[in-house]
């Protein structure tokens, strides 16, 4: 923590002085506004340097956007790395966007501390009262939530959008509704086949989670994970993941001890010091074999903070687990970094997979996918198979592994034995028409 007489006013103090300048705004019909900025990277920065060290990076940051305030204008340090100041009597709107963009400049400029120097980077967030919210709780959501736009985006800053909110009204009741499914189990899980082109043997499958919402019927993954990925959920919901589907995998694929089970996982989780340890505990509760363990991270994901993404995947691949690049081709991670990661699988996104017999680009793409992951010893999955043409050209490419709707559909772990059972009959896709029947 910063000495407290070098420190800008705190948290409790801002919520105070929020109250007290909404009420003058209200009487007197005018405006104020709450900017919110994230220091970037000083957990970082704490670890390479020391906590001391981090106290006065905070110092010098509280200071440097100090002297880019109005003089009626007030800073305060309202978490580790967060700063918030309030712009009072706000005589115009564009006030804002200079205001913040001048307190991006003070901060991103490299600054000299104790000997080092280090170039500092920001991002913020914006809300004025009362074009976007007309209480203090409000206005403090609506800035944390252009926040985390920025930081979503990628952006410097960004300045609520007021058509926002109910939007976010919708996402709250989601989460709530989100974290009851979980305590009900309400959630289910598909599994959709691999096959091994070559042999046409099931290779194994992907767990794909589903919601059967009471009100709402199926909310797309896309949706609740996100959700979950803004909150403390997605930690709750990938934990109760892996226990589910390995306790569905060892009961529907007990047949098949060679077969793969594939989890994808949460970008937000990569970045997590404990995925580690929890993957480990569920293979050890369900008796799992870590190498019949597949899971597969986006290169989105891994190219947030590829120097932590790179400890956790090796870390994972140390207990045996397998690691798979899910949605290659559509990221933009570098072969330089490609090199180093312990990485046993590229998963070709089925955007390239889908019409690749008629287009020659699509096929090109696929083919120079399949010759990059075999010429750095790892194997090949094309996801998005809906034909057998697309199936024997893949084949002859060289594809390692398939999936899609001609080989089968996502199923309920309880249809799986009969799949199994009807696939060692018939091709893949005659046993995909008889599941799907």
């Amino acid at each position: 923590m910063l000495h407290e007489s070098e420190t800008p006013l705190q948290r409790d103090q801002l919520l105070n002085q929020l109250d007290q300048h909404i009420t003058k705004a209200s009487e007197k019909g005018g405006r104020i506004a709450l900017l919110v900025f994230n220091l970037q990277h000083f957990r970082e920065i704490n670890i390479d340097f020391g906590h001391h060290f981090g106290d006065s990076v905070l110092k010098q940051v509280a200071q440097c956007i100090q002297g880019a305030l109005r003089p009626n204008d007030r800073l305060f340090h309202i978490g580790s790395d967060e700063f918030a100041v309030l712009v009072t009597d706000l005589k115009a709107y564009q006030i804002v966007q200079l205001a913040t963009e001048k307190i991006l400049s003070s901060i991103t400029s490299n600054q000299s501390i104790s000997g080092q120097v280090l170039s500092l980077s920001a991002q913020a967030g914006a809300a004025v009262y009362p074009d976007h919210a007309d209480n203090r709780d409000d206005l403090l959501r609506a800035a944390d939530s252009a926040l985390s736009s920025a930081r979503k985006k990628r952006l410097k800053y960004v300045i609520y959008d007021a058509s926002r909110r109910q939007q976010e009204e919708l996402r709250a009741k989601l989460k709530g509704d989100l974290r009851e499914a979980l305590k009900n189990n309400d959630l289910m899980f598909h599994y959709q086949p691999q096959i091994d082109l070559r042999q046409g043997i099931v290779s194994g499958c992907e767990a794909l989670i589903r919601w059967p919402h009471e009100t709402q019927g199926w909310i797309s993954p896309e949706i609740f994970i996100a959700v979950a990925e803004e909150s403390e959920l997605i930690e709750e919901l990938t934990y109760w993941s892996f226990n589910i589907i390995m306790r569905e995998w060892r009961q529907s694929f007990a047949e098949v001890p060679s077969a793969s089970i594939a989890i994808n996982l949460s970008a937000a989780l990569l970045h997590s010091r404990e995925i580690a340890d929890q993957v480990n505990r569920s293979i050890n509760i369900w008796g799992i074999r870590p190498a019949s363990l597949v899971l597969e991270v986006t290169e989105s994901a891994m190219m947030v903070d590829p120097a932590i993404a790179l400890k956790t995947l090796n870390a994972l691949h140390e207990m045996g687990v397998k690691i798979s690049i899910d949605d290659f081709g559509t990221g933009y991670s570098s072969l330089a970094y490609l090199k180093k990661l312990p990485v046993s699988e590229l998963k070709i996104d089925k955007s390239f997979v889908l019409h690749m017999t008629e287009d020659r680009k699509d096929r090109e793409i696929v083919q120079s996918i399949i010759d990059l992951a075999h010429n750095l010893h790892m194997h090949v999955v094309a996801e998005g198979i809906e034909n057998l043409q697309t199936m024997n050209l893949l084949k002859e490419m060289g594809c390692d592994y398939g999936q899609g709707f001609y080989i089968a559909r996502p199923m309920p772990a309880a249809n799986i034995p009969a799949y199994l059972d009807t696939v060692h009959r018939e091709s893949p896709g005659a046993a995909d028409d008889e599941i799907s029947a």
